[in-house]
């Protein structure tokens, strides 16, 4: 009888998550260069820790907990700011000051407001998922959600969009 490899299903795994996180994390950050390099990282950390990530009941969130906290650590020793990147607009000559408003908008957000607002209104995640990958309670994101939403009301002027 033989035992299972350790990296079972690892490949397929990587396939489907490095996208994921890939965009998870430019809509985080806007900083395509580290990008790549932080969803890489994370997933050889669970490369490394396979045997017991591919038993979690959702194994892709806990790459996106370490790979946002890898990017915030990035972040942090590089003291810059990470602009939220637009998601390509269908009229751009129409839209971009529009876009530009907002993006700069989520950039005054402070940085646990962006990542809530980004993962839930630019990634469609759910209050739920984004409690399990940011280790917070749902409740705790629904009141992320609500500041991060109010302040940017205030920030583009009252609109409620």
């Amino acid at each position: 009888m033989s035992t299972p490899e350790p990296d079972q299903g690892f490949a397929e795994f990587f396939r489907t998550c490095l996208p994921v996180v890939t965009r998870t994390l430019t809509a985080l950050s806007g900083d395509t260069r580290v990008v790549e390099d932080v969803a890489q990282d994370a997933l050889l950390i669970a490369r490394h820790r396979w045997g017991d990530v591919r038993s979690y009941d959702k194994p892709e969130a806990w790459v996106l907990k370490v790979a946002i906290r890898l990017l915030r650590r990035w972040q942090r020793q590089h003291r810059q700011e990470t602009p939220l990147v637009a998601v390509p607009a269908v009229d751009v000559v129409d839209r971009v000051h529009e876009v530009e408003a907002v993006h700069s908008a989520l950039r005054r957000l402070s940085p646990r407001h962006r990542e809530v607002v980004a993962l839930h209104h630019l990634l469609g995640y759910p209050v739920s998922e984004i409690a399990a990958v940011l280790v917070v309670s749902e409740s705790t994101v629904r009141t992320h959600l609500t500041r991060g939403r109010a302040e940017l009301r205030r920030i583009l002027g009252g609109s409620d969009e």
